[in-house]
């Protein structure tokens, strides 16, 4: 009895580092998580993966089912959206859902009018002293929220927008530039100051959550903002993602294959799976489970017994028997052959008819 103990363990051990096989697509498409160049989006997809379920939209939004609990991702789009793909996120929003929208110079402002948010993205680029490697990387240190700003020192950008109209408006502005940023040319009725690069606002019982520049998510810029990545995927709330992939004009997948995942092995879910068997091994070796199933067994009612014992002994037993079984079958022959008989008459008369 003791290898199937042994056996459990191994089985569940084997099923947490089975490699699982994925079909693959390969696009040059930017923002795409199936573009695994430097400016696709396949290393924001491995952190979506490993905090939940990732679906992909490759068509229209109204032709698909967005589920309420989940997150519809729209990355950098540059093809505009239908009046029935609004009125699908609207819906999808307003009954629970969030919409996460990163993007700083594309057509992310049409989805956001049409859904009659005051809130969009500036079509003007962030300036700002503090840069990495050259001025088109501006460096943002802060990040009020906790939940963001969690082990991160700093967030490169690459030539951001800005977030407009939300304050005051119900928003709630989470990442800004510093006080010296401007958007724009200064002199052009801008003056320096702290802008909102991600901003968060209710709709309905949902959110919308902004981010203004899509390139944070690039795998170029993935390494150096793997923290804040990290952070904004919990902080989206849910294990269910909608990348859309649908309003990117360039996507066309060029091969389609399948990997195989390997997986680590996850000591907590080991330690579980030990657990579980030593659990099951002590129930039944001590007899508590021998001890449960006879408790069970005897308030499971007992099948009946032949209903003609326990009558007196002078009543007639099997001609009793016969009656009751004429009552049942309407018919005094008591045997299968007797009832092949009284076939075998119905056929010859139904003959001799014809």
């Amino acid at each position: 009895m003791r290898w199937l103990y042994a056996f459990l363990v191994f089985a569940g051990i084997f099923f947490l580092i089975l490699p699982t096989a994925v079909p693959v697509m390969k696009t040059s498409a930017d923002f795409s998580i199936f573009n695994t160049n430097w400016n696709g989006c396949s290393e924001f997809a491995k952190v979506l993966a490993d905090n939940g379920k990732i679906v992909p939209v490759l068509y229209p939004y109204n032709s698909i089912k967005l589920k309420r609990e989940g997150v519809l991702i729209v990355v950098g789009p540059d093809v505009g959206f239908s009046s029935l793909e609004i009125e699908k996120v609207r819906d999808f929003v307003e009954e629970g859902g969030t919409l996460f929208i990163a993007d700083d110079f594309g057509r992310a402002n049409s989805l956001l009018a049409g859904l009659g948010m005051n809130g969009k993205f500036s079509d003007k680029p962030l300036g700002d002293i503090f840069y990495s490697r050259r001025a088109d990387f501006p460096v943002v240190v802060r990040i009020e929220d906790p939940e963001l700003s969690y082990d991160v020192e700093k967030l490169v950008l690459n030539i951001p927008s800005v977030i407009t109209g939300l304050k005051g408006r119900g928003g709630e502005e989470k990442v800004f530039s510093s006080k010296v940023s401007v958007v724009g040319e200064v002199g052009e009725g801008e003056s320096r100051r702290s802008y909102p690069i991600m901003a968060e606002t209710r709709y309905g019982k949902g959110r919308v959550i902004l981010l203004s520049d899509p390139d944070i998510l690039i795998n170029d810029m993935a390494v150096e903002n793997r923290k804040f990545i990290d952070n904004i995927v919990r902080y989206l709330g849910s294990d269910l993602f909608y990348f859309d992939d649908a309003h990117h004009s360039d996507f066309n997948p060029y091969s389609v294959t399948t990997v195989y995942i390997h997986k680590e092995l996850d000591r907590g879910r080991a330690f579980q799976i030990f657990i579980f068997v030593a659990a099951l091994m002590v129930f039944i070796e001590s007899g508590i489970a021998k001890v449960i199933g006879q408790l069970v067994g005897r308030l499971i009612p007992a099948g009946r017994g032949d209903m003609f014992e326990g009558l007196p002994e002078d009543i007639d037993r099997e001609r009793l028997k016969r009656i009751v079984n004429e009552i049942k079958t309407g018919s005094k022959f008591e045997s299968g052959e007797g009832n092949e008989r009284r076939k075998g008459i119905y056929r010859t008369t139904k003959r001799g008819g014809w």
